[in-house]
């Protein structure tokens, strides 16, 4: 190891949808990533759509974490600490400027759709190919994005010393005390060529940009207060807040023609080139680390898992229930399963419909839990292939996997033999913490060696690509007629 005459930490927090991790890495100390702890995320659903969560939750959990994080650098002797923060984007928190204040009613996330009477605004404004010019990118009409969810705040009226961020925003003020973002955080209202907040959607909106938190890049020193408060480092230093997904790109060192599977409670899907590929119309397109990037979204993942394990089983989430369920799972025939439309809250990408809702076809009696659990596992696979498909899988080399699922061998071999293609399997199950990690540390020219993250492969099963292939137009088809 290089040898330094301070000892630095670099840390990060990554508030995700269901969880809130923080992690360290210490160089001085092991060469991997440092799982400091995680906590459950708590999010409020509503019957009219609504997905929200309590800032005041967030808050406590996160410094619960930083309390945690101080302690560990002060046993370990750390003098220099740098944080980066990434987590879930296209929330609405209506942040008082004048006061520094969070909001006390909780606030709609990513996944609330109470918006969607704003849509067709939406489209006057972005579609028909008018997003391209504007944001420099395709970017469908949704409920999921922050433009759509300004347009819906902005019928009860702004207020005046308002100012809009995402959780990871939030919580660099609470720790620099500055209003600073990511342009990745902004996705919808950033035009990704210029990285700078879009004129024509603020001149929309009404807004000017003092309503949002500035792009910036540069890191903020921690202030004295919660310095004293989390027992930091006389020099401790914090990013602006980034996408969790942004993070991710970062930690699969994705090479050209690779494709890339996000896989948590939701999942993304894309692909990454060194050439200009072309724009599509169901994806977004982003430049990144000298190539670009062609990915989505979607409503689908670990989520679907999740509320059949909660609503269907009565069970609670765990390793033993998905392990015991998956050891069944492998037992079974792929031709003997149903088929799923797992959209429990509609579909983003290759779709873009809200109002989309979950199936269960070809359902017989002799079906059991294991079954549908099973056909779970496919279903999403096959919402995956469609993705790819669109993106153009044909040219892909291989598709990189990482995230909470992809520990799962079952499910890894069903995805690479719905999609006929290798599945690279990182061994970094919190990727989006490790990318994160490598960007401060390129950001501060570390000399250290960066944590290793390696990858295996799963190959198709020959003897299911022509089931899954036949299973995959039923699907299709299924899906047009009941869309």
């Amino acid at each position: 190891m290089i040898k330094s005459k301070k000892n630095i930490a670099f840390a990060t927090l990554d508030i995700g949808t269901s969880q809130i991790k923080l992690g360290v890495y210490y160089p001085f100390l092991s060469n991997e990533l440092i799982l400091i702890n995680n906590l459950q995320n708590e999010l409020i659903y509503g019957s009219s759509g609504e997905v929200r969560a309590e800032y005041k939750v967030i808050r406590e959990k996160s410094f619960q974490l930083f309390k945690e994080l101080g302690s560990f650098l002060k046993r370990n002797k750390a003098e220099v600490l740098y944080i980066g923060i990434c987590g879930h984007v296209s929330s609405l928190i209506e942040w008082s400027k004048i006061k520094g204040i969070p909001p006390e009613k909780p606030f709609p996330i990513w996944l609330d759709t109470t918006s969607y009477n704003c849509v067709e605004e939406y489209n006057g404004v972005m579609g028909n190919g008018k997003s391209k010019e504007i944001i420099g990118t395709f970017l469908p009409s949704g409920t999921n994005w922050l433009f759509t969810k300004l347009l819906h705040r902005r019928k009860s009226g702004f207020q005046k010393d308002s100012i809009f961020l995402q959780v990871s925003d939030a919580i660099f003020y609470e720790l620099s005390g500055d209003y600073k973002t990511h342009f990745s955080s902004q996705i919808s209202m950033v035009n990704l060529k210029k990285r700078e907040y879009a004129q024509e959607l603020l001149n929309h909106l009404q807004l000017d940009k003092s309503c949002l938190p500035s792009i910036d890049y540069d890191s903020s020193p921690i202030t004295k207060q919660q310095k004293r408060l989390f027992d930091f480092p006389e020099e401790s230093f914090v990013f602006p807040g980034m996408a969790d997904f942004y993070t991710s790109l970062y930690g699969l060192r994705l090479h050209d023609k690779e494709g890339f599977m996000l896989a948590n409670t939701s999942e993304q899907a894309g692909a990454f080139y060194l050439k200009l590929p072309e724009m599509l119309n169901n994806f977004l397109s982003i430049s990144f680390n000298g190539g670009f990037i062609n990915y989505g979204s979607t409503n689908t993942g670990g989520n679907v898992v999740s509320w059949f394990l909660t609503h269907v089983l009565n069970r609670k989430t765990n390793s033993e229930i998905l392990n015991e369920l998956t050891a069944k799972a492998a037992a079974i025939e792929p031709e003997n399963t149903p088929i799923i439309l797992p959209y429990l809250q509609g579909e983003r990408a290759p779709l873009w419909n809200s109002k989309l809702t979950a199936s269960i076809l070809e359902l017989n009696s002799y079906h059991t839990e294991v079954h549908l659990f099973r056909a779970i596992l496919e279903s999403i696979s096959f919402a995956r292939r469609q993705c790819f498909e669109e993106i153009g899988i044909d040219e892909l080399h291989l598709i990189k996997i990482a995230g909470g699922s992809s520990k799962n061998t079952l499910w890894n071999t069903i995805r690479a033999s719905v999609l006929n293609k290798r599945i690279a399997v990182a061994d970094e199950k919190e990727l989006s913490m490790a990318g994160i990690i490598f960007y401060i540390m390129e950001a501060n020219n570390s000399p250290f060696e960066k944590p290793a993250i390696n990858f295996s492969i799963t190959e198709p099963n020959p003897a299911w690509i022509n089931i899954y292939d036949e299973k995959y137009s039923r699907f299709i088809k299924y899906q047009k007629l009941l869309s």
